[in-house]
């Protein structure tokens, strides 16, 4: 194959895959410009490898190559993370439902929206990509052992691992709720909050739901967690009364799943997803206000 046709096979291959490989690494990294860099970087060292294209299975090895490239990033991600203010929650894909991308039509696909992708950050690494892999992509183990140079048996241990520490979640919750459940509690939601009644939503949270807020040390934000109804309640009463909820409020898909956001005159923006607990309500209120991880907002 000559120089031209080869360049010619990559460019077509970047085009088939990259929303499947992004999603991959943004699965795994929980940040989409990450994710980008991560799908650039196996695409460069993929267009120097035989011509790129005379590589047999390319799918199955860029797959693989992009997979281990996230697994590399996340080593430094620890440390990152340890230095930052409050918590720390995945970067949100924000669009309009009649304005899906590729990437998003893949992510919704999935089933696995932004409060699984939070959740997996309680994972190792390697327990994260085997559970990506298997649970989203529905690759079988041995695809993933040849992917992570590791054996079938090594892959199902660091599945069931992965699943112990989401064993909260039933495998109907893991697949997020029914869009018309989302639905109802995004309205619920939207309603309560743009009319300044943050206790008409209370009802809806389970005893033990928890808010969590990220501000990145950028904008102000709870530190820690809110725990319980009363106290998630008496916190968006106090921000309401500064006028923190004041703007134009729109029903979004974030990162795959019905999701609310909130655009503010003079601050920046604020996304809120939700998780359910399988049992009509709840169990956690996700709140995005880093301006930093707010710049996929596609309408």
């Amino acid at each position: 194959m000559n120089t031209g046709d080869a360049t010619q096979d990559v460019e077509r291959l970047y085009r088939e895959y990259k929303p499947l490989l992004t999603s991959i690494a943004y699965r795994m990294l929980g940040s989409m410009s990450e994710a980008e860099d991560a799908v650039q970087d196996v695409f460069v060292a993929f267009s120097k490898m035989d011509g790129g294209g005379e590589i047999e299975h390319s799918k199955a090895y860029l797959v693989k190559m992009t997979t281990n490239r996230a697994l590399n990033m996340m080593k430094a991600a620890p440390r990152r993370r340890e230095s930052y203010p409050g918590q720390w929650l995945p970067e949100p894909i924000i669009e309009l439902d009649d304005k899906e991308q590729p990437l998003e039509q893949m992510l919704r696909q999935e089933r696995l929206g932004y409060a699984m992708l939070a959740l997996l950050q309680t994972c190792t690494p390697p327990e994260r990509a085997v559970f990506v892999l298997r649970e989203s992509f529905g690759y079988d183990y041995a695809e993933i052992g040849s992917m992570l140079d590791k054996s079938e048996a090594a892959c199902r241990k660091l599945f069931s691992r992965a699943s112990a520490k989401l064993g909260h979640l039933t495998a109907a919750e893991r697949e997020g709720a029914p869009e018309p459940a989302m639905d109802r509690f995004v309205r619920s939601f939207e309603e309560a909050l743009a009319s300044g009644r943050p206790d008409a939503f209370i009802h809806l949270l389970a005893e033990d739901a928890v808010l969590l807020s990220d501000g990145g040390g950028v904008v102000r934000s709870a530190i820690n967690p809110i725990e319980g109804p009363a106290r998630i309640v008496a916190f968006f009463k106090g921000i309401a009364g500064k006028g923190s909820l004041d703007g134009k409020w729109r029903r979004v898909r974030i990162s795959g799943q019905p999701g609310l956001l909130l655009e503010r005159d003079t601050l920046p923006p604020v996304a809120y997803a939700l998780e359910p607990d399988g049992r009509g309500g709840i169990r956690t209120i996700y709140m995005v206000t880093n301006p930093e991880k707010l710049t996929r907002i596609s309408f």
